[in-house]
């Protein structure tokens, strides 16, 4: 029952982490981020070190 249960975890996470991957690689190509700083659509703006 342990190893079937193990079985279940892993490939649960394995399918999140696929899933994430994939969500990482549209946002990076569909929202570039420009002038700012990032990837995969998280950007973060530079203009603080502007100052």
């Amino acid at each position: 029952m342990g190893a079937r249960i193990n079985r279940l975890v892993y490939r649960t996470v394995a399918v999140c982490a696929l899933l994430a991957g994939l969500a990482a690689h549209h946002n990076h190509t569909t929202q570039p981020c420009g002038d700012q700083l990032g990837a995969a659509g998280m950007c973060v703006s530079t203009s603080w070190a502007a100052r």
